[in-house]
């Protein structure tokens, strides 16, 4: 189980201003040629991104980089989230230093994630109500956090139906 307790608070303008951070390196998906970012911002939909843009972005490679403004963005410390992405904190540090790009398995989770601050970005009233959400141990999750849970496609995809249930009413 990935424990830790959520980083203090940080601004809403550096919350927005990480965020952008974060949408920029996955815009750029490792290629100048062919840039996502019109694909990118216009796909999400209730945080979901189509499987074609999704296998664009994992296949072209996040930058390393995007960890840090992601940690900020999520409220997590930056050692809970390469826990959440599969790495390790000197691995994460070493490849970030180097302007390496992500593993397809940790560039995978970070959309994960992505996904799942997007929607619940969307469902509750404030960002801060998602946040808090995000990160309060969850009884349909076994006591684990919505992020936990989220940190495999599985996970992810119980969170989803939860989100959804919230959202538009119905069975979980």
């Amino acid at each position: 189980m990935i424990t830790g307790e959520p980083s203090s608070l940080p601004s809403a303008k550096a919350r927005s201003k990480a965020r952008s951070t974060v949408w920029g390196y996955v815009a750029s998906a490792g290629s100048e040629n062919a840039p996502l970012a019109p694909l990118v911002r216009g796909d999400i939909k209730f945080g979901r991104f189509s499987s074609e843009v999704a296998h664009k972005i994992v296949k072209r490679g996040i930058s390393s980089k995007a960890i840090d403004p992601l940690s900020e963005v999520l409220r997590l410390p930056k050692g809970v989230l390469v826990q959440y992405l599969d790495l390790d904190r000197t691995t994460a540090n070493r490849r970030a230093a180097k302007g390496l790009l992500l593993p397809t398995h940790s560039a995978e989770g970070m959309l994960r994630l992505l996904e799942l601050d997007e929607m619940a970005a969307d469902i509750f009233e404030t960002e801060d109500e998602a946040s808090q959400w995000l990160l309060k141990p969850h009884p349909m999750l076994d006591g684990e956090t919505p992020m936990q849970t989220a940190a495999s496609a599985y996970g992810m995809q119980r969170v989803k139906d939860i989100l959804v249930a919230i959202k538009y009413g119905g069975v979980v």
